[in-house]
């Protein structure tokens, strides 16, 4: 294999790691938009986005690590060409390596093979350069003056994070009960619809949901459960329409508040939600 192929898996490899080192689920769908970092790559006048490539292929932000791996198994082993995902695991990873490190590996080089060589380059300068300023911020710098205006910041909002997930997920909520950054993610990574809008729409929205009055903890563990979140400078949040970026852009206080917690007759009134 080309060495300077290897040179960019190994350098995207040890960027990305420390950021999936701990996930279960998602993996494959997250590495994707680690590599793009929400950026838009421009060619030929087109726009490819992280989304672009996860919808191409059906990857899914809850799919389990097996799945990542396998999911294009088949397709890139070929004894035949000199790309051998395999070899290039064993030669980035040590020898005493778990078995742990090697999956997570093979779902990185996937990810390097799905977006290209040249996504993984502009993913590895751009992490270079913003090093490169933290380790300079002290030494003084030419400034460019941009003739552009500088947007204004995002005035503070608080947002109304709305979810459809099974009841056995929400069990232990209750209204008006205060909700952390680990619970909020949880029913995000659980949730088949949501929504992120303003308070006032997300009354508008819910008039037209056949929410039942029963009580959650005497339904079926299956059944879906509506839950709406209001979270204070959740501006950063409004109109996401993709899990991953809403848990990534939580506000730095990581609370919420539980304002609604319903059980759901059917799921009609939802044209509005983003299905996971």
């Amino acid at each position: 294999m080309n060495p300077n192929l290897k040179n960019i898996y190994n350098q995207v490899w040890r960027e990305v790691h420390p950021q999936i080192s701990n996930d279960r689920v998602g993996v494959l769908y997250k590495v994707i938009h680690i590599l793009l970092e929400e950026k838009v790559i421009l060619e030929q006048e087109e726009e490819i986005t992280a989304e672009f490539f996860c919808n191409i292929f059906s990857i899914k932000s809850n799919a389990r690590l097996l799945e990542d791996k396998n999911f294009f198994e088949g397709l890139i082993m070929n004894p035949r060409e000199q790309l051998n995902p395999k070899e290039i695991v064993r030669s980035i990873l040590a020898t005493n390596e778990n078995e742990r490190q090697r999956e997570l590996l093979w779902v990185v080089l996937i990810a390097c093979f799905i977006v290209g060589t040249f996504i993984c380059i502009q993913f590895i300068q751009r992490r270079k350069n913003k090093e490169r300023g933290g380790n300079t911020k002290n030494v003084q710098q030419p400034v460019a003056v941009s003739l552009q205006p500088l947007a204004p910041p995002l005035e503070s909002l608080t947002v109304a994070l709305c979810l459809v997930v099974p009841a056995y997920v929400v069990n232990k909520l209750k209204e008006q009960y205060q909700i952390d950054a680990n619970e909020i993610e949880n029913l995000i990574d659980n949730a088949s619809y949501f929504l992120c809008t303003k308070v006032a729409d997300a009354e508008l929205v819910q008039q037209h949901l056949d929410l039942t009055g029963e009580n959650i903890l005497n339904v079926g563990e299956r059944r879906e459960v509506y839950v709406k979140i209001h979270i204070a400078d959740g501006q950063e949040m409004l109109d996401k329409t993709v899990p991953y970026i809403l848990k990534r852009n939580l506000p730095s206080h990581r609370q919420g508040v539980v304002k609604k917690l319903d059980s759901l007759g059917d799921l009609s009134g939802l044209e509005k939600f983003n299905r996971v």
